[in-house]
């Protein structure tokens, strides 16, 4: 049993010297996970520009097809370290996005929608990716969706004409 004075000497020190080294210690982890992530981001950013402005232009295929299979790796070990990176999950569509893996760039997007609502050059992005994939009706679902994020007029009319060139492709799609 402790006595009164001992009490007081073990809470005071748990107060002022425990407490706050508990506190800080579960914020390192966190710390290290989102240094890693922008760590491991950057490096897929290097892995893609490589890819697309070096060799692509060069006509090296090849060469750019493993850059961007860097970076997607890459990429994805930004989003494993932390889930809610939205650069990370671009940065990824981007990525299939040229690797011509339409539908997967779309769900991407789709993911940086989920994390940021109202990024309309997300919902533009995903329904550029859904008509790659010919997938009209989820693409003209993105730019309906994105519509409802703005009354800037000039923006609802680029969407709507955006709009009515998929219902032109869907409608001559459709004729074949």
């Amino acid at each position: 049993m402790m006595s009164g004075k001992a009490r007081l000497v073990f809470s005071l020190t748990f107060v002022f010297y425990i407490l706050p080294l508990l506190l800080f210690i579960p914020s390192i982890p966190a710390q290290e996970l989102q240094k890693d992530a922008q760590y491991q981001n950057e490096k897929g950013i290097e892995y893609f520009n490589k890819g697309f402005y070096e060799a692509l232009p060069k006509k090296k295929k090849e060469e750019a097809s493993r850059y961007f299979e860097q970076a997607g790796a890459a990429f994805k070990k930004a989003i494993a370290l932390n889930k809610s990176d939205v650069d990370a999950h671009r940065n990824l569509a981007r990525v299939y996005y040229v690797q011509k893996r339409f539908s997967a760039a779309a769900l991407e997007y789709l993911k940086v929608t989920d994390l940021v609502p109202t990024d309309i050059d997300a919902y533009v992005l995903s329904a550029l990716a859904y008509t790659k994939a010919k997938d009209y009706e989820q693409a003209m679902a993105q730019l309906k969706t994105a519509k409802t994020f703005t009354a800037d007029q000039a923006v609802i009319q680029k969407l709507d004409d955006y709009l009515s060139k998929i219902e032109q492709k869907k409608g001559s799609q459709s004729e074949e």
